[in-house]
This record gives C-alpha cells, structure tokens and sequence, in this order.
C-alpha cells in the first residue's frame, strides 16, 4: 500500500507537504467559515506561501478532491495482495481497516459534505469533471498493473468500486442531522459511520447480487450499519 514511507526522498515531503495542506483545510472547516475558503487562508493556515500552495494543488478546489484520490490510489495499491487465497475484494476490504486509509476515507466524507453545502448557496463551483476524472485515473492504474487483463472486464469493476462508494456516501449523507451547524465540525462517530457503509458496499460487490431482496422485508435503519 502506498504510504510516506516508500518513494524518494523528494516524493516523501511532496505527499507530506500535500497532507500538511489538507490538513489544514480540514482544520478551517471545523473552526466554520461564512464563505467559501480562499487561497490565502488555505496557505496561512499550512505556514506556506502562497505561491507554494499552488505548486502542489493547480486550485483550492483541488484540495478537496486530493483525499479521494489518496482512497482510489490505496485500493488499487491493495490489488496487488490479491491471490488465490485473498480475492480481489477482500483485498479491498482489508486496506480499509488501515489507519492511513481509514484518516483518508474521514476527509472524503468531511470535503464532500461541504462542498456539496456549498454548491448549494453558490460559494463553490460544482467540478462535474471530478468523478470522471477519478474514474479514468483508475482505469488507467488498473490498466498498467494488470497489462493481461481484459479491458472491459476492468472497466466494469472501475465503476463498480466508483458506484459502491459514491452509494455508501449518498447513504452517509442522510445521517448528517439536518441542523448540523456550519463549522463542519463533523463528530468522530459520524465520520466512523461512513468507513462503515464503505466497507459494507465492498462486501456487497463481493458477495454479489444473486440474493439481493426483491421485496421490502426489512426497513433500514442506523442499526443496521
């Protein structure tokens, strides 16, 4: 799995530097902020400038989407143990249960529920390119891991493990009380309740739909996570 402690030197303080900002934006949130965050707050709050700021992100909207990509980059590093003995999704399944991925899965959950608040009032612009990115850069990865592999079926499982986890998001959106104040001080437990549905919609790939419910025989409830 890809952590800061493999690559080069030069490539280790690049990632720190990156999780440096992302933790500071992080940070902001949770103090609260009536507007759409700026450059040079982002970059006052990492203790860079802000010319550096935009060295390692092209825009501050990039910043929100690096935690996702970090999670996309873990899954496929994590195909790599897979083998007769650990299938695919339990690979998947196990590089969840890291703390690096687990840290990274918390502010996918934590961006997405701001930006998607503040699409809503106009303070951020909606990236309609950013899913589609995240889609064809795993395609790609994919791709030069498993050079033999057929195609198609590659694509299929790119956007099986991209609709799984934008499901366990949708669903984990719905658990954010309707009053939940504007400094997305989000709770530890609500942030746990999404790497819960996540690891929850890899086990349905993985068990597969064979067995799905045809009829309302249960109502879903926060117990059931």
């Amino acid at each position: 799995m890809t952590s800061l402690s493999t690559g080069t030197r030069r490539e280790q303080n690049k990632r720190a530097t990156k999780q440096a900002i992302v933790d500071a934006v992080a940070q902001l949130l949770r103090q609260g902020t009536d507007s759409a965050l700026t450059a040079h707050q982002i970059s006052d709050a990492a203790g860079i400038s802000r010319r550096t700021l935009f060295n390692y992100f092209p825009t501050v909207d990039a910043i929100y989407s690096y935690p996702l990509h970090q999670v996309l980059d873990s899954m496929v590093e994590s195909m790599g143990m897979a083998s007769d003995s650990i299938p695919l999704l339990e690979s998947i399944i196990q590089a969840l249960k890291s703390d690096e991925v687990t840290q990274q899965l918390g502010q996918v959950a934590h961006f997405g529920a701001y930006v998607i608040g503040n699409e809503a009032n106009g303070r951020i612009t909606a990236n309609v390119n950013e899913w589609q990115q995240a889609t064809m850069d795993v395609l790609e990865k994919l791709g030069h891991r498993y050079p033999q592999a057929d195609s198609f079926s590659i694509r299929v499982l790119t956007h099986a493990l991209l609709g799984a986890g934008q499901a366990a998001f949708d669903e984990w959106m719905e658990h954010i009380p309707a009053n939940q104040n504007q400094s997305m001080d989000i709770s530890p437990e609500l942030l746990a309740t999404f790497h819960t549905l996540v690891t929850k919609a890899m086990h349905t790939l993985e068990l597969g739909f064979n067995h799905f419910p045809l009829t309302n025989t249960c109502t879903s409830t926060s117990k059931d996570i």
